[in-house]
């Protein structure tokens, strides 16, 4: 039998980060900001924390929570958002526990990451506006909500929500979504995660942008060696597997501190037999095929790889080495604007984010190794 990650996560292998939560929903409470945005690269693990331990947390302080992905449909966004809308007046209708909504949320989402594979799709092929009846429907569903909910206060949990930014059709929506939860101050608060510090970025810090200083932006924290500890403590005890940390720690870092690529391995490890660094080989196989390393590497113009592997070592692209070696090693002239419109299709391609005040963030870490082995 092939264990996948749905199966592990049935198992009690989420690792919970309920402290984390906690402050979550702490910085929510003391009612400084209705709105806070959670920031970390993709298989970092925001979706399954948003579902398996802030929202069931929510739910014991008064919230009501809905989750929406705005990936949902990525052509149409705001279909996501109606839809978890409608479930959510639907269960408090039923009365039904949220917790029953939830964990088909989460099974949901374990069963699209396995099928994510090559189909890693990020931009709309075809956006759609949405129209104006559906928008005023949207509204409305938040208002009937709100009524339902009485004394509690629902708490929007929306994943991706850079995607908004990502295509000027669905600006209506993002107003629409702005002024909703303007309108309800108090009675509706959100939480968002992000992915793509570029877009966010847009979404949140650019005057012209209707989310403009309205967001308390937090990143989400990578996981650290007590997550490390609690997949050796599951492997012994589950499985009768043993392993020291060391191998198990170095190879969390080489999956770039991925709770999801972490969990591919441990799967591996429990239907093959597979020793620590079999597994990793694996694994590393895998995250090249499923971030499509290979394709993103032949698009990348030769100045934009030399770029993105200085940016990787914490190098400064300006610097009079890295253009002697354009000069050198490419065919465009190694000069600054060159090289600002190299960093500036990095970013659009959500490889590198520029952030106001710590410079570069890298949100492929994995291409690097690719990239590196590539010229050897």
């Amino acid at each position: 039998h092939k264990t996948n990650i749905g199966d592990l996560f049935m198992e009690g292998w989420h690792y919970p980060r309920t402290e984390l939560a906690e402050q979550y929903l702490g910085l929510l409470a003391l009612g400084i900001s209705s709105s806070l945005a959670i920031i970390a690269p993709r298989r970092k693990g925001k979706t399954l924390f948003i579902l398996q331990d802030l929202a069931p947390l929510s739910q014991k302080k008064n919230y009501i929570p809905v989750y929406a992905s705005l990936w949902q449909n990525i052509n149409a966004p705001h279909e996501g958002l109606i839809a978890a809308l409608e479930d959510a007046i639907a269960a408090l209708d039923k009365k039904a526990t949220f917790s029953r909504l939830l964990k088909a949320k989460i099974k949901k989402t374990t069963v699209s990451n396995e099928l994510l594979g090559k189909m890693e799709v990020e931009f709309a092929d075809n956006p759609s506006k949405p129209t104006s009846k559906e928008l005023a429907y949207l509204d409305q569903l938040l208002s009937m909500l709100v009524e339902k909910a009485g004394k509690k206060t629902v708490l929007l949990l929306i994943d991706e929500v850079q995607h908004l930014t990502t295509s000027t059709q669905f600006d209506p929506l993002a107003h629409t979504l702005r002024t909703m939860l303007d309108k309800r101050q108090g009675k509706v608060k959100s939480i968002f995660t992000g992915s793509s510090r570029h877009y966010l970025d847009l979404l949140l810090n650019e005057s012209k942008s209707p989310f403009y200083h309205f967001v308390e932006q937090h990143d989400f924290p990578d996981l650290d060696d007590q997550f490390i500890e609690f997949l050796r403590d599951k492997l012994a005890k589950n499985h009768q597997i043993t392993i020291a940390i060391q191998p198990l720690r170095k190879a969390f870092l080489d999956l770039d501190q991925s709770p999801y690529w972490m969990m591919k391995l441990i799967a591996q490890m429990i239907t093959f037999k597979a020793t620590v660094e079999e597994a990793l080989e694996y694994v590393l196989q895998l995250m090249e095929a499923t971030e499509d390393f290979e394709g993103i590497s032949k698009r990348l113009k030769p100045i934009d790889r030399l770029v993105f592997l200085a940016l990787c070592k914490g190098t400064n692209p300006f610097s009079k080495e890295l253009m002697a070696r354009i000069d050198k090693e490419t065919d465009v002239k190694g000069v600054a604007s060159n090289i600002q419109r190299s960093i500036k299709r990095l970013s659009e391609a959500s490889l590198i984010s520029q952030t106001r005040k710590d410079g570069y963030n890298i949100e492929k870490p994995g291409l690097k190794r690719y990239l590196e082995q590539q010229h050897q």
